[in-house]
């Protein structure tokens, strides 16, 4: 190379590294202040500014940085730090390894318990109910929670795959009702798991005919799969009509929709690995262990697939169902297992503590014999930080007081106020599925409220909000301070 070009190269590479530059200054500079709330323009976009990291997350129908984490600056190591191995594709069906939570010193002024937790084994009520001492499957609502049943750790593989019929066409951009739905999915799993449990999704590109008119698989109400006449025709029908065409190879469990404005299937129709019809089928690349159909209900306004998918598979986990499913309880909108279309969307601490997803040290455990009065901090249930999120008093063999922290998440409907607070539930191994064994604690004067953007049962308020007590089984729970987490005090009498 000549002298001439090398002058030019090097001219090139300093012409370069400065519109670099300037460019990142312009951008900084372009960003301003940034402080938790305020509008930002993409989700996932960064900015560090005064010792913390800031994130661009979604809020409802916009975007706002998140409160910020603080950035801590590594120490130097005395040796040099090894070469980087070569990076790996995890398969699909591994076991993800958790996302690291921040420590719990991020959180300004979070305190230590001022009494230390007595062993959590003290609060794992174990059920003592019928279904769970005579029933040969068992949907849990206590300790120990059912392992036999779909995997509920790991990143696995869920199927979309849209089926029509002769009589009735589906639409040519099904994708269009079940992208957002999907993603939805996703992020609820992965946020009330903790990273513990990760669903990837395979869509059909195209809609799987099934061989019968439509008036061959009415199902007009949502009942288990060997309760409807035409339900494990349908699914297995949808099942060999899609095997062909469909490479099932780790799949989980799988999702069929219907063809817009369809009215043949009034509610749902959905199976699990208990049911014969599930059981006794191998697709071309093997087993799956549930499925799930939603109908008509779930096309009407405001009412969601994602939820709906979330509930069931619930259940093909093991997870037993909070009341009734056709009768209202004070517990419906509280849990995703008590009604696919309450207003928090949520998953129980106790549902995740028995589902193995909310780590032992993150429950404070307390005798009632040795209960006077101790403060601690609540870590709000679907915070990533690090920290205490659930409390438990057992009271009895049978019975436990529950308390954990609630904020209003990205599934959460739209409610007349803000519902971030401390909820206080009791629950009862005498109970179990399709029981209330989830009773909240509702303080008096309450009235009923409804939501602006989705169909939830009207039921009262049962949050505790800052300088305000209840008291169940004995025990008063006083919220003292409610901020990024709430600071609880629990006394006996």
């Amino acid at each position: 190379m000549g002298l001439s070009n090398i002058f030019a190269m090097k001219k090139t590479l300093a012409l370069v590294f400065s519109v670099a530059l300037f460019t990142s200054l312009i951008n900084t500079s372009a960003i301003g202040a940034v402080k938790a709330g305020a509008t930002c323009q993409k989700a996932g976009s960064t900015v560090t500014q005064a010792g913390k990291k800031f994130t661009c997350i979604k809020s409802g129908k916009k975007f706002v940085w998140n409160k910020g984490v603080k950035v801590v600056s590594p120490v130097p190591s005395a040796s040099p730090t090894a070469a980087p191995a070569p990076a790996v594709t995890t398969p699909a069906v591994a076991t993800p390894t958790p996302t690291e939570s921040k420590p719990a010193t991020a959180q300004a002024g979070y305190p230590a318990p001022s009494v230390p937790s007595s062993t959590v084994e003290l609060c794992k009520v174990k059920e003592n109910n019928s279904n769970r001492n005579n029933s040969a499957f068992v949907l849990s609502a206590g300790f120990p929670g059912n392992s036999s049943l779909a995997t509920k750790t790991g990143t696995v593989k869920w199927a979309l795959i849209p089926i029509d019929f002769p009589d009735m066409k589906g639409e040519s951009n099904f994708k269009a009702r079940v992208d957002s739905q999907m993603k939805q999915l996703s992020d609820w799993f992965n946020v009330v798991s903790e990273g513990k449990f990760k669903v990837e999704w395979v869509v059909a590109d195209n809609w799987v005919t099934l061989p019968g008119s439509t008036s061959q698989y009415a199902i007009p109400q949502s009942v288990n799969l060997d309760k409807a006449a035409n339900g494990p025709k349908l699914f297995k029908d949808a099942m060999a009509a899609a095997d062909p065409v469909f490479n099932f190879s780790n799949i989980q469990t799988v999702n069929f929709i219907l063809p817009a404005g369809q009215k043949f299937i009034g509610e749902s129709s959905q199976g699990f690995p208990w049911d014969a019809a599930v059981k006794d089928l191998t697709t071309n690349e093997g087993k799956i262990s549930s499925f799930s159909i939603p109908g008509d209900f779930f096309d009407q306004l405001n009412r969601q697939y994602w939820s709906y998918w979330a509930h069931e598979f619930g259940h093909a986990m093991g997870v037993a169902h909070i009341g009734s499913s056709r009768e209202p309880n004070p517990y419906m909108n509280l849990d995703i297992m008590g009604n696919q279309d309450g207003f928090a969307k949520e998953l129980s601490g106790w549902t995740r503590f028995v589902n193995g997803w909310l780590d032992d040290q993150k429950v404070y455990c307390q005798e009632i014999s040795k209960l006077t009065s101790t403060e601690l901090a609540l870590i709000p249930l679907s915070d990533s930080t690090a920290g205490i999120k659930m409390a438990v008093v057992p009271v009895s063999a049978t019975k436990a007081v529950v308390i954990e922290s609630r904020r209003e998440t990205q599934f959460a409907c739209t409610m007349p106020s803000k519902k971030n607070g401390v909820l206080v539930y009791l629950y009862d191994a005498t109970k179990s599925h399709g029981e209330n064994f989830f009773s909240p604690v509702t303080p008096e004067g309450r009235s009923n409220e409804s939501s602006s953007n989705c169909p939830v049962v009207p039921y009262p308020d049962s949050l505790l909000y800052k300088d305000q007590k209840i008291t169940v089984e004995g025990v008063t729970i006083e919220v003292l301070e409610s901020k990024d987490f709430d600071k609880i005090r629990l006394t006996r009498g």
